[in-house]
């Protein structure tokens, strides 16, 4: 089995508008072992994807694979415990997990979705599901005989030949399943509307690049006067732009679904006026995106989010001429340097409500695995996860921006140090999951094509290879051209190698718009 833990199901989205195996299985991390199994290729062999037999031998294998960790104990039940809480401590992302695993895999055997077994029995708590194992009671034998129970008529007819050619009804490969197995007609039709609706209302629909790069520059213009005002409120004394703040890291969220790379894209623009601002956007921006490569739900992206946010708020406290200064920090201007963690936990105590993931990814963020960071010397699994998300979101902002010290050193070098720095200044599994997301030639990356011409990689394709790059320099008459934008990943044209943009005196952010 490939998974030994329940950990990474902490945060996940589980509340599908309806029972799609393929997302639940996907959330488990389970799906390719399914898929791999000989008697899932067996019935895919013989009849398809969409057969219904295979939908119900996915199942079994699916609760089978999970059989050691459903045999494992969990935690007691928590009868104060909220999905809708941004957990914080390890005890409670622990917990968190457990629960959603264990929604999971009751909507496996049952073969509904979450929402519709919450819809059913309102009252629902875990507490019976984690009592079997100190009552020496299997959970999985009570999963299985519950799934055999709902399939047990519908095998018999298969086998008898009833079913041997009928595919699922209603099954589109990709698409939400709209029929839920050995459901009562009745109550399934009113669950499906009422999922259709409320999956309606929760659509985002995607984007071109260049549409959403217009509005997605306006958030940005937002989202920097509202850091302004708050620096105002913090030399005041005064902070009351919560409510403010959680709707503009929703909004990126929302940007973000509906083209990723407008907000990537943007984040690059930087000034020394306005540079922490920027790189507190910058920072937001990159959060949401983790957020989303972990496969988190909403309200953990848009904690995250919010928790990039405000990371550096603490520097707002510094001397101006200490921040913008070109050389390198004394001793003495380190060592103030570090207190903008202290001064930023100062200002959060301000706030009302805030969430959890916010104190800790400001506290956590300049900690290393090998306990060389600061404030307090962390190492390993004393680090929270959201300081480990935050330290390489906020390091990679910071080496891929201009800055009144030091030029940007180019997506790419940046991709290298944080490899490089994997396990020791960075954690190692949540720097391999960025890495992934930003592909190998990240957005921002100044490319040379095999037409002879020199652009930046604008977006990338779902394989995080470069797509959208746009032109800028022709190497054929050595001048610039107008900004050409050429689709790489579907004409006859390839990425040669990474080049230095200041060799063409030309920079990302002038080609942004």
């Amino acid at each position: 089995m490939s998974i030994k833990d329940v950990d990474h199901c902490f945060g996940v989205d589980i509340n599908f508008g309806y029972f799609d195996l393929s997302e639940i299985l996907d959330a488990i991390r389970i799906k390719d072992d399914v898929l791999k199994d000989s008697r899932v290729t067996g019935l895919v062999k013989k009849h398809s994807k969409k057969h219904q037999i295979v939908n119900v031998v996915m199942r079994q294998v699916a609760l089978d694979e999970l059989k050691p960790l459903l045999n494992d104990s969990f935690l007691s039940y928590d009868p104060y415990f909220k999905e809708s809480s941004i957990a914080g401590s390890q005890r409670e992302r622990r917990y968190d997990a457990e629960e959603r695993f264990l929604l999971l895999c009751l909507s496996i055997a049952m073969g509904k979705s979450v929402r519709s077994i919450r819809r059913l029995n309102k009252r629902y708590n875990s507490s019976y599901l984690r009592e079997m194992y100190p009552k020496g009671v299997s959970l999985y034998r009570y999963l299985r005989r519950m799934l055999n129970d709902q399939t047990r008529d519908y095998i018999m007819d298969y086998k008898s030949g009833k079913y041997d050619e009928l595919p699922q009804e209603d099954a589109v490969e990709g698409a939400p399943r709209t029929r839920e197995v050995n459901s009562d007609t009745e109550e399934m039709s009113s669950d499906s509307q009422s999922a259709t609706v409320l999956a309606k209302e929760k659509v985002i629909r995607t984007l071109p690049f260049r549409e959403e790069v217009d509005s997605a520059s306006d958030l940005m213009e937002e989202g920097l006067r509202l850091i302004q005002s708050l620096f105002e409120s913090v030399r005041r004394g005064d902070v009351s732009e919560l409510a403010q703040l959680e709707q503009l890291c929703k909004k990126i969220d929302h940007s973000y679904r509906r083209n990723p790379y407008a907000l990537l894209v943007l984040r690059h623009i930087k000034n020394s006026d306005n540079y922490l601002a920027q790189h507190m956007m910058g920072v937001a921006v990159l959060s949401c995106h983790m957020g989303h490569e972990l496969g988190l739900s909403s309200d953990y992206i848009q904690a995250i989010t919010l928790g990039g946010l405000l990371m550096d708020i603490g520097r707002s406290k510094l001397p101006k001429e200490m921040m913008n200064k070109a050389s390198k920090l004394t001793e003495m201007e380190l060592g103030l340097f570090h207190k903008h963690i202290d001064f930023g936990q100062r200002i959060l105590s301000r706030f009302e409500k805030l969430p959890k993931v916010a104190y800790l990814m400001l506290a956590d963020h300049h900690e290393k695995p090998d306990s060389t960071g600061y404030p307090k010397n962390k190492e390993g699994s004393e680090i929270s996860i959201y300081g480990k998300i935050g330290a390489i979101v906020d390091a990679y902002d910071a080496m891929t921006s201009e800055q009144t010290h030091k030029a940007s050193m180019g997506a790419i070098k940046a991709r290298q140090i944080l490899l490089k720095e994997s396990g020791v200044s960075f954690d190692k599994e949540i720097t391999a999951v960025f890495i992934r997301s930003i592909g190998v030639i990240p957005v921002g990356s100044c490319v040379q094509l095999s037409n002879g011409r020199i652009g930046f990689v604008m977006t990338l394709n779902k394989k995080k290879e470069p797509s959208l790059v746009r032109q800028v320099y022709s190497l054929s008459s050595n001048t610039l051209m107008s900004a050409t934008d050429m689709q790489v990943d579907v004409v006859d044209v390839e990425v040669v190698k990474e080049v230095n943009p200041s060799n063409f005196n030309i920079q990302f952010t002038r080609y942004i718009f």
